[in-house]
């Protein structure tokens, strides 16, 4: 009987490499996968770039936003919501970015 197809490589996924293709430490993995070091090191990487970007960018739209909106308090909390979600998109990105070109 055939195996059933769940898997999203199946010709690659049988595959073993013998070291870490970044960083060439003997390991076992699986085809074009990262050691645990090499995975630490990238996200450690994406997450200094991600908030020293989104802060830098933050700072900058919440000095924007202090001096261009009005001082109604509906308009303020409007503008501190989009500050606090700005940060977050900012970041998200910047390590998602950091991530995919690391590698």
């Amino acid at each position: 009987m055939l195996r059933r197809w769940n898997s999203p490589t199946p010709f690659a996924g049988v595959l073993v490499e013998h070291e870490c293709p970044r960083c060439r430490r003997a390991v076992e993995l699986p085809f074009g996968a990262l050691c645990g070091g090499c995975v630490a090191q990238i996200e450690r990487r994406a997450a200094k770039w991600g908030n020293v970007t989104a802060l830098a960018t933050t700072l900058l739209l919440a000095g924007y936003v202090g001096f261009r909106v009005p001082a109604d308090s509906a308009a303020r909390s409007v503008g501190t919501m989009a500050v606090v979600i700005w940060f977050v998109a900012v970041n998200i990105v910047v390590r998602r970015a950091v991530r995919e070109l690391a590698r």
